[in-house]
């Protein structure tokens, strides 16, 4: 027996249907926005005011649209009035807001 799996139901499906459904898969993924600790706030500080210092390259893991991102580079500038922290990538400057970092790597 030849059993076409979802091939079959897919065409009894509106559209609709179909991207409410992939929304749906999508959303699986999302996470809340971690709170973080005084310690490992202390910790991501240090850290980032060390690569400044010295020039290093940094991981920086960060929360955005319900996901935890990734970005690794140089950091250029660090502004403590507006938040932001600018890192320099290979191919263009990566802006990330103080208050959606998570983690700090060297």
């Amino acid at each position: 027996m030849n059993d076409r799996g979802h091939k079959k139901w897919t065409a009894l499906m509106l559209p609709e249907h179909k991207e409410r459904i992939q929304r749906w898969v999508q959303s699986q993924n999302d996470i809340s926005m971690p709170i973080l600790e005084e310690d490992q706030l202390q910790e991501i500080n240090e850290l980032v005011m060390f690569s400044m210092a010295e020039q290093r390259i940094i991981e920086v893991v960060y929360f955005q649209n319900k996901r935890l991102m990734s970005a690794t580079g140089i950091i250029k500038h660090c502004d403590p009035l507006t938040g932001i922290l600018v890192l320099n990538q290979d191919e263009y400057t990566e802006k990330i807001a103080f208050s959606s970092i998570k983690q700090v790597r060297l």
